[in-house]
């Protein structure tokens, strides 16, 4: 099954996209919670959180990525490559934090080890095949990966206002607050990272504008053209 990721703005609907589309095509799901849990698995020792008793067809999802995460990390240790960026620096707990969290000080060696993390984390679930990718940069670092479907969803700043208000049941002002927190946090995510811009076209085979189409029909024309990428993938 294909590798889909999917990126967008507080308010745009990607979200909720970005699980339907999931659903449909019958594939794994993974945004901030699900970094969440695989962080705080990968916290503890590797014989804590693999049940070595189970078969590898019995394993959850969360289980095999941070099984093969942690071996990955193993591996780089014993290398003498180094210290891995995920030691060190709580770079494992900013896996998961909101994007207004990250830290943005362009001096911190913070900002160059997480880049690496999060890069080694997405590539790692990309490699499992039959994933889901919402936001977290994941378009960005499978942009040069053919065999990925890189989906960006559009939507005007005013319209997502009107759209977070009336779905978190809250004031206008309320709403453009939260967002314009959220943007400028993912906008220096990005710089930071890829030092390019959220919905830079140059990352994504395709943009919807939530706007003018129909949620239906965007989360159709995806899985249309995820399965599109099967062949890519086999």
């Amino acid at each position: 099954m294909p590798v889909v990721t999917i990126e967008g703005y507080l308010g745009s609907g990607y979200q909720t996209i970005g699980r339907s589309v999931a659903e449909k095509l019958g594939i794994d799901f993974v945004d901030r919670l699900i970094l969440s849990k695989i962080a705080k698995e990968m916290d503890k020792h590797l014989a804590e959180i693999v049940d070595l008793q189970k078969k590898p067809e019995e394993k959850s999802f969360t289980e095999r990525i941070t099984d093969n995460l942690l071996k990955a990390l193993e591996k780089s240790a014993l290398s003498g490559g180094g210290a891995d960026p995920f030691f060190g620096h709580g770079i494992e707990n900013l896996l998961s934090s909101p994007y207004k969290d990250f830290p943005h000080n362009e001096d911190l060696v913070e900002n160059m080890d997480f880049s690496k993390a999060i890069k080694k984390v997405i590539n790692e679930i990309a490699k499992q095949g039959s994933v889901l990718i919402l936001g977290r940069g994941a378009s960005g670092v499978l942009r040069n990966d053919n065999s990925a479907l890189k989906v960006g969803i559009y939507c005007d700043f005013d319209v997502r206002i009107k759209k977070y208000a009336k779905r978190e049941d809250i004031s206008d002002d309320e709403a453009r607050n939260k967002i314009l927190e959220y943007d400028e946090g993912k906008k220096n995510y990005y710089l930071n990272i890829f030092q390019k811009q959220p919905l830079d076209p140059s990352i994504f085979n395709i943009i919807f504008n939530s706007e003018l189409l129909p949620e239906d029909e965007i989360i159709d024309d995806i899985c249309e053209n995820a399965k599109k990428y099967l062949s890519k993938r086999s």
